[in-house]
């Protein structure tokens, strides 16, 4: 009974496992992979989809009324 119990505390209690998303010393820093142009065309599209929505929203809005 002892052993058991000592195994399962050797298991819950054991070393953790290191991390693995830290990068090594001397490994070359990832670049960005999104153009500065990209990232203008996405906000612009993200803007334009926010306008409509809102458009589609008051449009509702006024439809209700009558």
């Amino acid at each position: 009974m002892d052993s058991v119990y000592e195994g399962m505390r050797a298991g819950r209690f054991g070393p953790r496992p290191t991390s693995t998303t830290t990068p090594e010393r001397g490994s070359v820093p990832r670049t960005n992979s999104v153009s500065a142009s990209q990232a203008r065309a996405a906000r612009r599209r993200e803007a334009r989809r926010d306008e409509q929505a809102v458009a589609a929203w008051l449009r509702e809005l006024t439809g209700r009324t009558r």
